[in-house]
């Protein structure tokens, strides 16, 4: 197999202190006869947290290419490490919409009473050997023959980023039970992306579900070699509103433009000059890093996977990451309408 590059790293820990407004016009004043110029010129403010990632393009393009201002919206951009650390902000109405990895830690908390909803997608595996995320295992195991698929890594420590309960946690399962093992045959260590190579190489972990450029960097310094990549079609990662947020005018608005800027990212056109460039400066990345890793796809109409988040559901509950017994209801934690809406 070959290589990887991106998943977003884990999903981490606590709300973080943040200063915040929900949705509102910029612009106080009613419309009258007199002012009707300012009036068509009114915006309506938007927060979004985002997990500064290649993963979460449709927002960045959206945003560049002046999609949002055409819906009538402006929309603020706040970075986090993490959705964990913005997802309680939504619910709390400081932010609109989340744009994060999915996490036993978002059901729970759902579960529980908290107010988001999974609305959208957003990257997801081609299923090709050349992928944004592979799970990547010690070269002298794999040399010797002692790892050759999955199931080998049977008591073996496994990096997560985030933890039992992230989406790396998520996919190393979907690898394990493609090769008739589970979580409870290894054992799973939580480590962020950026250390794995080093804890690869040193014999801290046997191997480890790691996101591009990391696992790029196992790989290509001879420290590691890809045992699997996701299968076509798999996401771990999506678009989450607040409560406040989902009852209003402007969240289709928000959906219909990032609708509009995945339409630019079908197929090989979303590695076009402009669109490379935009997420790059988005990511803090140049141009050429962001091309020396395959990008993700998306779903022409971002909508949500509701078989795949059950599915993720299922495995936090069985390896404990998730307390509560009885699956959700999906209309629980997943509104299908922006999606369908969306034009």
């Amino acid at each position: 197999m070959k290589l990887l590059k991106v998943i977003a790293a884990g999903i981490a820990a606590s709300a973080l202190a943040l200063a915040g407004c929900s949705s509102g016009s910029s612009e106080s004043q009613s419309p009258t006869s007199a002012d009707s110029t300012a009036a068509s010129s009114e915006t309506t403010d938007v927060k979004v947290g985002i997990v500064q990632l290649p993963i979460f393009a449709p927002v960045y393009v959206a945003e560049a290419k002046g999609y949002f201002a055409d819906e009538g919206l402006n929309v603020t951009l706040e970075t986090f490490k993490s959705g964990s650390d913005a997802i309680p902000l939504a619910s709390s109405g400081q932010l609109d919409a989340v744009a994060a990895g999915f996490s036993a830690g978002l059901f729970s908390a759902i579960e529980s009473g908290l107010g988001v909803k999974v609305v959208g997608s957003m990257g997801v595996s081609d299923g090709s050997e050349d992928s944004p995320t592979d799970l990547v295992v010690n070269k002298a195991l794999a040399d010797s023959g002692e790892v050759t698929s999955p199931k080998d890594l049977a008591g073996k420590d496994v990096g997560v980023a985030g933890g039992a309960g992230g989406t790396g946690a998520y996919l190393t399962a979907l690898a394990l039970e493609s090769d008739g093992a589970s979580l409870a045959d290894v054992n799973l260590v939580n480590l962020g992306n950026p250390d794995m190579p080093a804890a690869l190489a040193n014999g801290g972990i046997d191997a480890g579900l790691i996101s591009a450029p990391f696992s790029h960097h196992s790989i290509s310094d001879g420290n590691g070699v890809s045992l699997w990549v996701p299968p076509k079609g798999v996401s771990g990662t999506g678009l989450i509103y607040g409560e406040q947020f989902l009852e209003t005018e402007t969240a289709q608005k928000f959906f219909n433009a990032l609708v509009r800027a995945s339409a630019d990212l079908q197929g090989e056109d979303r590695y076009s000059d402009e669109n490379i460039k935009i997420i790059a400066d988005a990511t803090d990345q140049t141009p050429e890093q962001v091309r020396a890793v395959p990008l993700y796809t998306w779903e022409p109409d971002l909508a949500p996977k509701l078989d795949q988040l059950a599915d993720m559901e299922r495995v936090w509950m069985s390896s404990g990451a998730i307390s509560y017994s009885t699956p959700l209801d999906s209309a629980d934690y997943v509104e299908t309408k922006f999606a369908a809406n969306a034009g």
